[in-house]
């Protein structure tokens, strides 16, 4: 893990950044809503800090840390399912040494948030008894799924709850300067528990370019705001200087082995089967090739992986040189516009397309599980 820690700070630190400027996005929305979270904590019985599973520490609002910290809190690492599960178990065990609650969920999953309901109850254990009502407030930065989450939770306590209880809402108060409120589902009768869903907001000013990117990478900072091409770059030097590509060789490897056999196999039940025997001409036969086919020769994920495979290990020169390693990232670029199939236009030197089909995979997980994170260094 120490090999490869801080890959995100040497790819924060790169040229293609040097005209990018400091990632920040505090629209004015941002700041009416961090007012009234800071109102509303003073509330709440329990907080829900929800993070991005995949960037532990910098999904997180340092400007309300100080406040959550004087709260029960229980940190909510969300998107388990697009993280590298081996490393997420250390960064569990790391908060756990740190005294904090976590959990790591995956919000569109029933058993997932039902876990995290029962952790909500056992920590409200205290306070039931000093209280008629108790309120948990949700917070995190754009993008972690808090409203994901909310509506997994609408849909487990309304499945619980009789047909009466079901669909009920409480307007806890008007968020200033946002047109939404800030709203409570009420999820236990016997105390009365609310649920309080908050906006998503980040600090005024994110603290370094790391940060920033990790931020923007994960889509808690809008494209728009960096840039595709910029943050595509970011993900690209990152694979590279964790030698990500060289563990996809031998993925790439393996799947086309799996398919190799499977399509064996089938073609050789489809010739013993009746239907075969009854019917023995081509077309058939080709028809079930191409069938059986079709799924690899159109598998993007796999020609984009044996693409930034087959740029890393034929790159001659030394990645460790910044600007090499900006070199080998264009190429891979350039080839990703074949892979995407991209037309190319004269005297376009822009990647565009090809980075926002490149993130639109990373985020979704198709490329991998990945935390970018590292952990601290007494780990």
């Amino acid at each position: 893990m120490r090999g490869l820690a801080r890959a995100g700070k040497r790819a924060s630190e790169m040229a293609f950044n040097a005209g990018g400027g400091a990632v920040n996005w505090f629209p004015g929305h941002m700041a009416a809503a961090s007012r009234a979270i800071r109102d509303r904590l003073k509330l709440a019985d329990l907080v829900l800090e929800v993070r991005d599973a995949r960037i532990p520490l910098s999904s997180a609002n340092e400007d309300l840390q100080p406040v959550l910290a004087s709260k029960r809190r229980i940190l909510a690492l969300n998107k388990k399912d697009l993280a590298n599960p081996n490393i997420m178990n250390r960064w569990l065990h790391h908060f756990e040494s740190c005294k904090q609650d976590c959990i790591s969920i995956n919000a569109h999953s029933t058993s997932s948030v039902s876990q995290l309901l029962g952790l909500v109850e056992f920590k409200l254990k205290e306070a039931i008894s000093k209280e008629p009502t108790l309120l948990v407030m949700v917070v995190g930065v754009p993008n972690v799924g808090k409203s994901a989450l909310i509506n997994s939770i609408h849909r487990i306590v309304t499945s619980r709850s009789p047909v009466q209880d079901k669909n009920k809402r409480a307007t806890v108060g008007p968020l200033p300067g946002v047109t939404q409120d800030i709203a409570g589902y009420k999820i236990s009768s016997q105390p009365s528990i609310y649920v309080l869903d908050t906006p998503g907001v980040l600090v005024p000013s994110i603290p370094d370019m790391e940060t920033g990117l990790k931020l923007a990478l994960t889509g808690a900072v809008k494209d728009s705001v960096v840039g595709e091409e910029r943050i595509a770059k970011y993900l690209l030097s990152l694979l590279n200087i964790r030698k990500t590509p060289l563990h996809w060789e031998r993925l790439v490897y393996r799947r086309e082995q799996f398919n190799e056999d499977a399509f064996n196999s089938n073609e050789k039940d489809y010739r013993d089967s009746p239907r075969r025997r009854r019917r023995p001409n081509n077309s058939d036969a080709l028809y079930v090739q191409f069938i059986n086919l079709a799924p690899l020769l159109q598998d993007m994920v796999m020609e984009v992986q044996r693409t930034l495979c087959s740029t890393f290990m034929d790159f001659a020169d030394n990645t460790e040189d910044e600007n090499e390693l900006e070199s080998l990232i264009d190429s891979q670029l350039v080839a990703l516009r074949k892979v995407f199939r991209i037309p190319h236009k004269p005297f376009d030197e822009t990647h565009g397309p090809a980075s926002k089909k490149l993130l639109t995979l990373f985020r979704s997980g198709k490329l991998g599980p990945f935390i970018l994170d590292d952990l601290p260094d007494n780990q």
